[in-house]
């Protein structure tokens, strides 16, 4: 007989509702909004294909199995290759092993059923590059094309000089950072005083929101996948990445580490 039966859910009719954002602007930082599922629940669609269940399984063989999942392979085989890496001298040599660890295959659809909705704010360009993971994720944003409140500047502690030789990426701080920091403030300021005045002389908002600078801040819900967010973590938490999307991806962290402890320690520390 073919079915469908209901297994569990997150959300409601509300929460659609609530995640349109077009019009009106929240006021909070990144909260932990809801999540679906748990470290369990990825043990048990991990199993799904021999018809078992992760109860009938002792905590540390879910635990196992999580593992298991994050690096592809059983853990002697894992210890085995970390050994044979120092054997590895040649640039030939090193060239296969790169080759063989991309070829290692990802047992990541367990990962992608937990699910996980925050509520997000941070500046144009920090948001437009969280807007690049689209795999896993959805976003319901506020647009000022249908809203006319102040917007909130971001305004950061301080002002990092160019990085030497390389074309992005950013130093240590920069010698006149308080001037830069005072003249951006006045700046930004005086941007987002026309852009209200624009509006209360009857600009539509839709034109008038180009006044706008990119320091001003955006809100926006932001819901994804554990697998998402990890592999998300991993990139915009590496040193390359701007410093203040680390700092957000940090306390992204911070919230999903407690709802999945052994599945995000295993995706993004490789706690194997």
């Amino acid at each position: 007989m073919i079915k469908a039966e209901y297994i569990s859910h997150m959300g409601s009719d509300l929460t659609v509702v609530n995640s349109d954002w077009s019009s009106d602007v929240c006021s909070s930082d990144l909260v932990y909004e809801n999540h679906y599922l748990t470290d369990t629940d990825v043990a048990n669609y991990a199993r799904q294909s021999f018809a078992k269940l992760a109860e009938n399984f002792t905590a540390d063989q879910n635990a196992n199995l999580i593992k298991f999942l994050a690096r592809g392979m059983a853990s002697g085989d894992w210890q085995e290759l970390i050994e044979s890496m120092g054997c590895h001298s040649t640039l030939e040599d090193a060239h296969e092993m790169a080759v063989y660890l991309r070829s290692i295959p990802e047992h990541w659809v367990p990962f992608a059923h937990p699910q996980i909705t925050l509520r997000m704010r941070a500046p144009v360009p920090i948001t437009v590059q969280c807007y690049k993971h689209k795999i896993g994720f959805v976003e319901s944003g506020e647009s000022r094309r249908y809203i006319k409140s102040a917007p909130i500047l971001f305004i950061p502690n301080e002002f990092r000089a160019a990085a030497e030789n390389v074309k992005q990426g950013s130093g240590g701080v920069h010698p006149e950072s308080e001037l830069w920091r005072s003249t951006y403030i006045r700046k930004c300021m005086e941007m987002i005083d026309t852009y209200l005045v624009a509006v209360n002389s009857g600009v539509c908002p839709e034109q008038a929101r180009f006044f706008l600078p990119q320091g001003v801040e955006l809100n926006w819900v932001w819901t994804g996948s554990l697998y998402a967010f990890a592999n998300a973590y991993n990139q915009r938490s590496d040193s390359h990445a701007q410093r203040e999307i680390q700092d957000l991806f940090e306390d992204i962290s911070e919230i999903i580490e407690p709802l999945y402890p052994i599945s995000w320690a295993a995706l993004t520390q490789g706690a194997y």
